[in-house]
């Protein structure tokens, strides 16, 4: 164990310098801009960009609950979530774990390719802080929500509303918010039209982590559970 944690300690000591070189060497003001453009682009081919306003507060609070609890404290990175990720990637011996924040998917979603590699790794976090450094959090938030793939050919919240409830975002019930929240870890698996026990589990998880941060009590968590789904019908 004490090899282990020096390892943790050497790679995280690693990590912080070859981060802060890359930053260093691609540092762009245009880089956030960039980013901007792209997921405005995407959107107008998807349906259209939603505005933060437009997105019910409850779904971004089950968003941030269950994909990134510090987003609006952290600055694009989790440095627990990297040595938590660190630890793992030593003991499997291979990159396995992500420990990625909501900045970090979203510049990874607009930049970068899905392949664990400790280059792209370094990139990732290197380009999350940029961008927190650059963008207001909210913004951060409202570009994250109309870009994340969530499954079933929807890209951002607006879409899936469409494809999963026949609806605005603007007019989804908790219920609904809290099953499109769980489906950016695995869109397919919990596909509430093909999969619904999955995605239902999946809704208590989120649920659960809203209650464990403060959002809910958990009375609340098992009324939203028992609420009814109005799902499009497959097919």
């Amino acid at each position: 164990m004490r090899r282990v944690m020096l390892s943790l300690i050497t790679s995280f000591a690693l990590v912080t310098v070859a981060s802060g070189l890359y930053i260093q060497s691609v540092w762009s003001p245009d880089i956030p801009t960039l980013l901007v453009q792209r997921v405005e682009a995407r959107a107008a081919a998807h349906g259209g960009y939603v505005q933060l306003s437009d997105i019910p507060l409850f779904l971004q609070k089950a968003l941030i609950a269950t994909e990134d609890r510090g987003f609006y404290h952290n600055h694009g990175i989790d440095i627990e979530g990297i040595l938590r990720a660190l630890f793992v990637d030593l003991m499997k011996g291979r990159l396995v774990e992500g420990g990625s924040t909501i900045t970090e998917q979203l510049v990874k979603d607009i930049f970068l390719s899905d392949q664990k590699t400790i280059p792209r790794k370094l990139k990732q976090i290197a380009l999350a802080i940029m961008v927190s450094q650059a963008l207001p959090k909210n913004e951060v938030l409202a570009l994250y929500l109309n870009e994340v793939y969530l499954g079933h050919g929807a890209y951002g919240v607006g879409q899936a509303a469409k494809i999963y409830f026949n609806r605005s975002v603007q007019n989804l019930t908790p219920a609904e918010c809290a099953i499109l929240a769980g489906l950016p870890q695995a869109p397919s698996l919990y596909d509430p039209i093909k999969h619904l026990k999955f995605a239902k589990a999946r809704q208590w998880e989120v649920l659960k982590s809203m209650v464990s941060v403060g959002f809910l009590n958990m009375k609340q968590a098992q009324q939203i559970e028992r609420a009814p789904l109005y799902l499009v019908t497959a097919g």
